[in-house]
């Protein structure tokens, strides 16, 4: 059995202030994920729902940040991602369409398409990059929470046609993706 060997105090020293400088890097990376869920739930109906939701996406968007690699680079873009179904959402809920008979809400629609678009993007985005699962992973977890602010405006059926509307969008280029890594490369021929 190999001798373990204990890092000096310096070491240790050096690896805290290693992790320190990522924290308060990724912290500062957190503010832009702030100012959206701030002024999310100010516009919301549901602020503490847009609370609740922005609360994952900066936790979440601060994890990625510290950890580095293709999750950090997925914050922004799962950031604008998510910034489409938010302001359709958003922007559905005050613009109800009521007449003498019934009131139409556009809301279940506008988190639909805007849950459609944000997953085409995060997919056109991740194939452009030829990103991991990581990134994918990452990107989706910021986009859908991030919508999910606006889409709580009716409840959990906003927040599932969000997650479905999602779903049909970025499925597809993940699957396109699968399937052209395990194609044997042209380059060989």
């Amino acid at each position: 059995m190999a001798p373990t060997i204990e890092p000096t105090s310096v070491q240790r020293r050096a690896r805290r202030a290693y992790e320190l400088a990522r924290l308060r890097a990724a912290a500062l990376g957190v503010v832009p994920l702030a100012l959206v869920v701030a002024a999310a739930a100010l516009v919301s109906h549901r602020a503490g729902a847009a609370l609740s939701f922005g609360a994952v996406a900066v936790v979440a968007g601060g994890f990625m940040l510290w950890y580095g690699r293709g999750p950090q680079r997925a914050v922004l873009p799962g950031l604008a991602a998510g910034s489409l179904p938010l302001a359709l959402a958003l922007c559905a809920n005050h613009a109800h369409a009521c007449g003498s008979q019934a009131c139409a809400s556009l809301c279940l629609p506008a988190c639909a398409i805007g849950g459609v678009l944000a997953g085409l993007m995060v997919a056109r985005t991740a194939a452009r990059r030829r990103a991991g699962v990581a990134f994918w992973a990452s990107a989706s977890a910021v986009a859908v929470a991030i919508g999910a602010m606006g889409c709580a405006c009716i409840g959990s059926s906003g927040v599932a046609g969000l997650v479905v509307g999602y779903a049909a969008g970025v499925v597809p280029g993940a699957l396109r993706r699968l399937w052209q890594l395990r194609q044997p490369s042209s380059l060989g021929r």
